[in-house]
């Protein structure tokens, strides 16, 4: 790769003019010290700083927007508007405080438990309920969820935070809360549970709870016609806790009410088998309310199966239901004769809401009306807020067709379609009704929902209920809706406004608040010492800038690095001492070339920083570099001459294309390149090529090179005049050029040295690209000779050059010996036809091999099997001869290590084991070659004859190793002679063959593990720089989630997009905050809840907090995993019905609440009546 050097224009980094610069030239020549005033004028430090100015680079006088203004801000560091240590401390706990106490209490989402806290809302807020539960005495309320459902109740009551913690009780229950899970399905498993419990418990007052409050019966009812008498079995009770209550096809509560309590005709093929008249006879069938329960459950049936998608969908159809209804009507005719005297009028108590169009997730909330207030209450997990309009006024939880409508029969008169007076046919079954009624007992809508329904007229009445209430909620979401029987009084009498919390609980909420208490006491009062601590900082930052300004008048400064000074005025956490090593020249002088990389600052200041952080060194204008001003100052003063010089030359270059110049000038002129030329033409002489203007044209014996062998040897005669000029400005270039090359090699020297001093290792980044061993790209010409330097530049006079004779004879023999050249490679390949094929060669113990360069062997392969009358094709020319052997052996070798004690700079091949042998297992991807000692030797004299003796051959020899305890001996060795050590572990590489054998290679001369550490810390810093490359996110389950899990993908790590992991593109220069933007859009993650991981060392761990770092400061590499964990803090509502709709997977198969506590006490999952 060519480079390319500016020609000086001037002194980089100087203020000063043509006629400055040649008086303090001078000056300097004739051994006078300049002034002080002088000094700073070559710095610019000698202009104050303009009162009004906001912060200059070019003036070191300028201490400006170090720090921000009074009560002023910055985004981050010490000057921001909270406290960086603030962060690590979390969330203050005074903000989860209940402020309101007559506000109820919210419960806190674990990740997915919104269905737990909506159910254990509506059971609290029964305040029958909650009352019984807290009269359990011992040894039943010690009991574990007995225990959890008590003390949460009391918290939820009295506790002075604004959201309770339920994770104690769903660890007793045992529920998995990354899944989410069937509200109408907990609540009824957890009633079960609390009535086996509870009726266990021998305490009368508690153990009927549920079934006195939630429990009622029906009984089916088959009546014959001709004799008018009910069926043995219709006196069958049955029991239930819920009501499932059809939603698809209903518009409304009270028509599917009478759907399902609507009589069966049984008549025809269908005849009912009567005992009392002993034969087949026509009679109807009609499900009866026997009792209603004080607290009626009504499940709506949002969740149905689809049988076109083969999994259970949520129906979304609008339904209607009454805030009171009368459900007299509804019952049997002698349930109304035994309850004459008491009203069946139930209001509504709560609703539970899911939103969402999933019926696998979603998001539940509850409506509940406070018995004691009449107030309505929105509870959505932690937060609660009031209803003033009552269920009806959240139209947002009931979705998009929800509204308020008139009287519900008006509704019902709408959707009405349904004839009436016509029963339902059942086919024959010839079975009596005690045969059909020994089978399982259908539910109410189970056998029923995919039938018209028809209400009897001597039994329902033929309109929906006069007495339902004048507004009814229509809604898209309820799904389960809780009604109290107004008339209902519990035998132990109402309870109380505020129902008092057992001294039993008292002590136990009392510990909790005074903990919560203390914990926001500690939090005040940490915050406060880190407030103080950076208002301290900010302070002594302050003053010490405010000493910073150097008088006018006063004549001791110093200088300091600008970088270092504004990372201490930000208090960068990884700051240590004053580092002023940039300002620095090569000779340990202050550098007159970087202006604006110093601050100019008072000498009081520099004590002060001095005394609190150290470092250096000391730099004031006195300290200024001679030897560096000098030569910049001699830029300035040729910087005009070599203009002039460069549009004279350009001139001629135009007149030369023009033909303008006479061929008597041009004949007594120099040859130069014409590619050469042309390039610094098209450059404007404004830099000056690496190659000299002769190297082009310039052949390996310092002659001229025919013209003949290219189009890249052409030349052109230029006037003297044009040369003379090339000749000085390249000349010139080539020095500056190997100025610079020391500056940086003493600089990098120096960053070594302090960097050591403190212990750190060091990692150098070269800027310079180097050609790597085996590379295909040909070496420039110029370096053939190797000619010194300033003997690079050839100079050809027109009358006395001419072509190189012995270029001449190799050119007329090239093609005279083209037939002798592949016969002697033919020659070459069949004396070494398995290592020119490329065969893999099988290794055995204490045979000694060599390693070779992989790339020199490509190309040696490639010439002796192109070059061989097998591979060339007639005519073609010959293949490329593989470069000097020596140089590819030299280059495998570090550059730590000199002469005899040269080590390798890369590792050592890998072993394979096949078929019973040992091979080399990277033969594409390693440095080296592992080749037979002969066939090296017929190489060696072959290509490197003459310099045998000066090339030096690598050994190598397989060392078998067996395997024991972690550790590994050589075969035959004592067990105590141990050769894999924690040390060399890393730079072994092993090969498993079976489970106690391995084997490696051994190497003379040995690895240089500095090499490799320099290689592979060049390679990371070039893997670091992309864009738009792709890195694998995946979603993780908080409770799944391990820190020292090495591969959640398995040990291949698949790049296949799925649900939860899909690919991104970033860039390096990204930063963490538009990583986390990606991630939202790719796994619909709030940007708040997503917890970054990259695996680290082994473990996974948290990227950083600065959202502002760029991605490559993380070392976030192209194809990275990264796992993102979903915290929960913010509400993810509803996300779930979004992955439903895209995605194409197969559902899952439901678990319900298998392995819970809900369904090892031996509950049903009964859907419904039971």
């Amino acid at each position: 790769m060519k480079r390319s050097r500016a020609i000086p224009k001037g002194a980089a980094g100087l203020a000063l003019d043509v006629n400055e610069a040649l008086k303090l030239k001078q000056k300097l020549s004739s051994g006078q010290a300049p002034s002080q005033q002088e000094l700073l004028h070559v710095l610019q430090a000698d202009k104050a700083c303009d009162s009004v100015c906001k912060g200059r680079k070019d003036n070191p006088n300028c201490l400006h927007g170090l720090v921000p203004a009074v009560g002023s801000v910055r985004r981050k560091g010490l000057w921001q508007k909270e406290p960086q240590g603030l962060v690590h401390l979390g969330v203050d706990p005074a903000g989860l405080s209940r402020q309101d106490r007559t506000l109820p209490c919210g419960l806190n989402n674990l990740g997915n438990t919104c269905y737990v806290n909506s159910a254990l809302q509506c059971l609290f807020m029964t305040t029958i309920f909650r009352n019984a539960m807290y009269q359990v005495a011992p040894p039943a309320a010690d009991d574990n969820i007995l225990g959890h459902i008590r003390r949460l109740f009391a918290e939820l009551q009295a506790g002075i935070r604004y959201s309770a913690d339920p994770k104690a009780f769903a660890q007793a229950l045992n529920l998995d809360h990354t899944i989410q899970q069937d509200g109408q399905e907990f609540l009824k498993l957890l009633l079960s549970l609390l009535e086996s419990k509870l009726g266990a418990s021998g305490q009368p007052a508690v153990q009927s709870l549920v079934p006195d409050l939630y429990r009622g019966s029906y009984a089916y009812e088959t009546i014959c016609k001709e004799c008018g008498q009910r069926s043995q079995g219709s006196n069958r009770d049955t029991h239930f806790y819920e009501l499932d209550i059809q939603v698809k096809g209903s518009a409304a509560l009270d028509t599917s009410l009478a759907d399902m309590l609507s009589a069966e005709e049984l008549s025809g093929d269908n005849q009912y088998h009567c005992d009392f008249c002993g034969k087949k006879v026509d009679a109807t069938r009609q499900l009866c309310l026997r009792q209603l329960p004080p607290y009626l459950c009504l499940s709506l049936q949002r969740f149905v199966f689809d049988m076109k998608k083969l999994m259970k969908v949520k129906a979304t159809d609008k339904f209607s239901f009454p805030l009171s209804i009368d459900l007299g009507p509804y019952q049997s005719p002698d349930c109304k004769q035994q309850d004459a005297a008491a009203s069946q009028v139930y209001d509504l108590q709560a609703i539970l809401i899911h939103k969402g169009s999933s019926a696998s997730q979603g998001h539940y909330v509850a409506h509940v009306l406070e018995g004691s207030t009449d107030k309505w209450w929105r509870f959505d997990d932690e937060t609660v807020t009031a209803m003033p309009e009552g269920p009806i006024g959240e139209k947002a939880d009931h979705g998009v067709a929800a509204s308020s409508s008139g009287p519900s029969g008006k509704k019902v008169e709408k959707g009405k379609g349904k004839a009436k007076g016509k029963g339902r046919k059942r086919k024959a079954s010839g079975k009596s009704e005690e045969e059909f009624e020994d089978e399982s007992t259908p539910e109410p809508m189970q056998g029923l929902m995919d039938q018209p329904a028809v209400i009897s007229d001597t039994v329902l009445p033929a309109s929906p209920s006069p007495q339902s209430s004048s507004c009814d909620i229509t809604s898209s979401n309820a799904y389960m809706l809780m009604y109290k029987r107004r008339s209902w009084q519990s035998p132990q009498g109402s309870p109380s406004a505020v129902i008092p919390i057992p001294e039993s609980l008292r002590g136990y909420i009392e510990e909790e608040n005074q903990k919560f208490d203390t914990a926001c006491s500690e939090f005040q009062s940490t915050q406060q010492k880190v407030r103080e601590a950076v208002k301290e900082q900010q302070n002594t930052v302050r003053n010490i800038l405010q000493l910073a300004p150097v008088p006018q008048d006063e004549p001791d400064c110093r200088f300091v690095s600008a970088d270092w000074l504004a990372r201490w005025a930000d208090s960068d956490p990884e700051l240590t001492s004053i580092d002023n090593s940039s300002l620095q020249c090569p000779h340990g002088k202050l550098l007159p070339s970087k202006p604006a990389e110093m601050k100019r600052i008072s000498y009081i200041a520099w004590e002060e920083l001095q005394q609190r952080c150290g470092g250096g060194p000391d730099l004031g204008p006195t300290d200024i570099c001679t030897v560096c001003l000098l030569g910049m100052l001699d830029a300035v003063a040729c910087a005009d001459e070599r203009g002039q010089a460069t549009q004279t030359a350009l001139a001629l270059s135009e007149a030369l294309d023009e033909q303008e110049i006479s061929t008597a000038a041009a004949s007594e002129g120099y040859y130069v390149s014409k590619t050469w030329l042309q390039g610094w033409k098209k450059r404007q002489g404004r830099s000056m090529s690496s190659c000299s203007p002769t190297e082009g044209i310039s052949c390996p014996h310092g002659c001229l090179l025919p013209a003949a062998l290219g189009p890249r040897t052409k030349r052109v005669a230029v006037p003297a005049l044009l040369w003379d000029y090339f000749k000085d400005s390249w000349q010139r270039a080539e020095r500056q050029h190997q100025q610079q090359q020391a500056e940086a090699a003493s600089a990098s020297e120096a960053v070594i040295a302090a960097d050591s001093a403190h212990g750190e290792d060091v990692v150098m980044l070269d800027g310079l690209q180097q050609q790597q061993p085996g590379s295909n790209e040909a070496a420039p010409r110029s370096q053939a000779s190797s000619p010194e330097p300033g003997q690079a530049l050839r100079e050809f006079p027109v009358q006395s050059s001419c072509e190189c004779e012995a270029c001449l004879d190799e050119l007329s023999a090239s093609t005279a010996n083209g037939q002798v050249l592949a016969s002697e490679a033919e020659q070459e390949r069949m004396q070494s036809p398995h290592l020119a094929a490329g065969t893999p060669l099988y290794l055995e113990a204490g045979t000694t091999y060599t390693l070779m360069p992989r790339s020199w062997l490509q190309l040696w392969r490639a010439y002796v099997n192109g070059a061989s009358k097998r591979g060339r094709p007639p005519g073609a020319a010959l293949p490329p001869h593989p470069p000097s052997l020596k140089e590819a052996c030299q280059a495998l070798l570090c550059n730590c290590h000199s002469g005899d004690d040269a080590k390798l700079a890369y590792h050592l091949p890998s072993l394979a084991h096949r078929r019973g042998k040992w091979m080399q297992g990277d033969a594409d991807s390693s440095m080296f070659e592992v080749v037979a000692t002969a066939d090296w030797l017929q190489l060696l004299s072959r290509h490197a004859a003459e310099q045998e003796d000066s090339i030096r051959q690598i050994e190598t020899a397989l060392l078998p190793l067996i395997l024991e305890n972690n550790t590994a001996r050589v075969e035959g060795a004592m067990p105590d002679e141990k050769v894999i050590g924690d040390n060399v572990l890393e730079t072994l590489q092993l090969a498993q063959a079976t489970t106690h054998h391995a084997a490696r290679l051994d190497s003379n001369p040995e690895v240089c593990h500095d090499a490799i550490e320099q290689q592979e810390a060049d390679a990371m810093a070039a893997r670091l720089v992309y864009t738009d490359a792709e890195v694998m996110v995946e979603l993780v389950a908080q409770a799944d989630f391990k820190p020292s899990m090495l591969n959640l993908t398995g040990d291949r790590k698949s790049k296949r997009a799925r649900k939860g992991r899909a690919p991104i593109k970033v860039s390096a220069n990204d930063k963490v905050r538009d990583l986390k933007l990606k991630i939202v859009q790719t796994l619909n993650v709030h940007p708040e809840n997503a917890l970054i991981h990259v695996c680290r060392e082994g473990q996974w761990q948290v990227l950083g907090d600065d959202i502002d770092a760029r991605l490559a400061e993380h070392g976030i590499l192209p194809d990275e995993e990264i796992v993102v964990v979903n915290t929960h803090v913010f509400d993810d509502d509803d996300l779930g019905s979004f992955f439903d709709q895209t995605s194409s997977s197969k559902p899952q198969e439901e678990r319900g609440f298998t392995g819970t506590a809900l369904s090892s006490h031996g509950a049903t999952a009964v859907v419904g009546l039971r």
